[in-house]
Parts: C-alpha cells; sequence; structure tokens
C-alpha cells in the first residue's frame, strides 16, 4: 500500500439502528450485533442441520470487523438446491435469511448469494462466529459453514472527510485501481493522484480531488482493498465519471467490487461488478478501466 497524500481519516460508520420516537420499537431485530441489508430477521437460533444443500463457499471482504462497522459486502456460492442463505452471528438474538440469487461468473452452474452486513457498535467480544447455510424451498437446513470473526477497537479505514467522496472497494488480493474524470477534464488515479499540481505556486489540496492511496499496488495485499479520491472542498459543478481499472487479479479468477460517490454524505451514485481476466489485458494508465459511474454535481 503506498500513501499519497496524509489526510484526516474518517474513522467507523453508523449502525442503521430502527426505532420509533416517543415509544418502544417494533423491530424484532432491535439490539442485534448484525443486520444484514435488504434480509429477513428470523428470532431464535438457526435449527439444526436437516436435509438441506450445502454452503459451497462463503466471502467476506476481509475478517476483522470493529464496533460500527457498517455495509461490509459479503457474498457466496450455495449448493444447488438452495432458495436462500441463512446467517448468523454467534451470541446474537436470531439470524438473516437472504434470497439466494441467480449462478454469476464465479459460480456459473449455481446459486449465489450477495449482501452488506453491518456490526453494532455494542460488540463486547474478541472475536465472533459468522456461521452460513443453505436452506432449501422446503425450509430445510443444511450444515454450517463457520468463520471467524476478529473484533478491532475501532475502524482502520482510511475512508477520508471530504465534501465530495467517490470510492472503490472490492473483495480480495486483486490489484484494482479508482480513475476518477472530473467536469474540468482532470483524470485523478495512481499515476496523477491530484487534479492540482501541488507543487504549483499558490495551489491548494484543499480544492483539489486527491487520491488517497494506491491499495494492493502490484498484488502487495494491504488489506484495505479501497480507494478514495476525495475533495475537502466544494467540487466542480458538471458531469463526473468513474473507471475501474483492473490492473492484475493476483491469482484471483474474478474480484467483485463496488464504487460509491457521496456529496455531502449524500449518495450521488453506486455500482457494482465484477473484474475478469480479459479486464487485466491492456495498458493501465491515464484513460484505462472500464466505466462504472457518471454523476452530476450541482
Amino acid at each position: 500500500m503506498r500513501a499519497l497524500y496524509s489526510m484526516p481519516w474518517l474513522v467507523g460508520s453508523a449502525l442503521l439502528v430502527v426505532a420509533c420516537s416517543g415509544g418502544a420499537s417494533n423491530d424484532p431485530a432491535l439490539g442485534s450485533r448484525m443486520r444484514i441489508v435488504d434480509a429477513q430477521f428470523v428470532s431464535g437460533a438457526t435449527p439444526s442441520a436437516q436435509s438441506g444443500p450445502e454452503v459451497a463457499a462463503s466471502e467476506l471482504l476481509t475478517t476483522t470487523i470493529w464496533p460500527g462497522n457498517a455495509n461490509k459486502p459479503l457474498r457466496g456460492t450455495l449448493g444447488g438446491a438452495a432458495t436462500a442463505a441463512a446467517l448468523a452471528l454467534s451470541g446474537d438474538a436470531g439470524y438473516w435469511l437472504v434470497p439466494a440469487g441467480p449462478p454469476d461468473v464465479s459460480a456459473p452452474a449455481l446459486p449465489t448469494f450477495r449482501c452488506t452486513a453491518s456490526f453494532s457498535r455494542m460488540l463486547s467480544d474478541s472475536a465472533y462466529t459468522l456461521e452460513v447455510r443453505a436452506v432449501d424451498a422446503q425450509g430445510s437446513f443444511g450444515p454450517p459453514l463457520r468463520q471467524t470473526l476478529t473484533v478491532l477497537p475501532a475502524s482502520p479505514s482510511r475512508s477520508v472527510t471530504g465534501d465530495l467522496v467517490v470510492s472503490l472497494s472490492w473483495d480480495n488480493e486483486a490489484d484494482l485501481d479508482l480513475h476518477v474524470l472530473d467536469p474540468l477534464g482532470n483524470e485523478i488515479y495512481h499515476g496523477a493522484p491530484s487534479s492540482i499540481d501541488a507543487f504549483a505556486a499558490g495551489a491548494s489540496k484543499e480544492s483539489a480531488g486527491i487520491l488517497d492511496f494506491d491499495s494492493n499496488a502490484d498484488c502487495e495485499d494491504d488489506q484495505l482493498r479501497q480507494e478514495n479520491v476525495v475533495w475537502r472542498q466544494e467540487p466542480p459543478s458538471g458531469r463526473y465519471s468513474v473507471r475501474v481499472d483492473s490492473a492484475s487479479l493476483c491469482g484471483r479468477s474474478v474480484a467483485h467490487w463496488n464504487v460509491r460517490a457521496t456529496l455531502h454524505d449524500l449518495q450521488l451514485g453506486a455500482a457494482q461488478g465484477t473484474s475478469l481476466d480479459s479486464d487485466t489485458w491492456g495498458a493501465h494508465d491515464r484513460g484505462a478501466g472500464l466505466l462504472a459511474l457518471g454523476f452530476d454535481v450541482p
């Protein structure tokens, strides 16, 4: 990981909690240590293994979590008869059911699931066990696939504060690069990490778009797997384009990525995609990469 510019870091992210003003919440997952977006919460322990399908694979962005850790990508591959995945965190009040999706390039003949997990600020143990089970249409649960999640005392995230933040994150050791083209024609990426000449007379980093890190550069896995381009003050108005350049998959067959743009903490747009070996072909300089997202700043 190569630090390109020193910038203040944003520590942590709030966990979404549903509450009712002036009365008790009717949210059955209130107080749970883990929440899954767009999933059904079921109170109680997961049923014991029956004759249900197995979990072929489960992948987290990393196996470390921290209090308030939000929107952590989680994906997996299920047995052929599966219609859902059941996700549970040890010691929690229940589990989450995530509907199975269609096969993808990493598992062309099997159902898959993709979701994001958020963790409570009240995490109290040094480690938790994440348990994933496949469930079939008859409601039969298969055997669990377990992973140990290590709890850090605070967020190691190097997402930076700023008026406009464009972020790329991905799920494994691959070397992906974020490219952002601003309305003035500046392309910000590892080869040109600022939209201004930082050494020019009177130049201000405050008004520039700046890339914070070149993550996983040359396949040196830094466990961050995220890059951000940030304008700490008002960004130029107009159209922005975001590209994802797959420099190398570093021995993996695919890499799944997410792109997000926020202005004053409000999301302007988001996209997901998959990098294949063919995406690594060609030059990896200015203009490289696949168009992932376009958005406008007023």
